[in-house]
């Protein structure tokens, strides 16, 4: 997991190319422009998907695991709480893997944490790392995001 607010670009020489190109999509692109649903940057292997919706308790969401893709979380208005975990066999699967979907999702997660987001800051999370994001802060209330899938063999 990566965690970076797009103002900062002190530690972009470290990102691999798939990333650097999903941060730099975040930051060349008006993000408050973008329409809901998808956006290509480069067909299947690099792609966007806008959303809107309203945040939630966590404890009423279960946390998503991918496989083939991973996810650069980038907030464009609200506040958004996303609790991680690494990967641990022993989280319990609640939905086996969706190919399609490229998900599966998880009753719960070992040695969770949380992080917040603020508009314009970003979290990564590689295959295999669970995540459960839209979660609430405080109160309820409507988030728009971007989610760039980046497919693992341009990472």
């Amino acid at each position: 997991m990566i965690f970076g607010h797009l103002d900062d670009r002190s530690r972009d020489h470290l990102l691999s190319n798939g990333i650097a190109r999903s941060v730099e999509f975040l930051r060349t692109t008006d993000l408050s422009e973008l329409s809901i649903g998808r956006h290509e940057i480069d067909g299947d292997k690099i792609y966007a998907n806008v959303m809107e919706f309203e945040t939630s308790e966590s404890n009423k969401k279960m946390a998503e695991v991918h496989q083939e893709y991973t996810d650069v979380q980038c907030l464009i208005f609200g506040e958004e709480k996303i609790e991680f975990a690494l990967y641990d066999k022993r989280n319990p699967v609640a939905q086996e893997y969706d190919k399609e979907g490229d998900y599966y999702l998880v009753e719960s997660m070992r040695n969770q944490c949380e992080l917040v987001l603020e508009p314009n800051m970003f979290a990564i999370f590689f295959p295999q790392q669970p995540h459960k994001p839209g979660c609430l802060v405080s109160t309820t209330q409507v988030i728009k995001k971007i989610v760039i899938k980046v497919h693992k063999t341009v990472l």
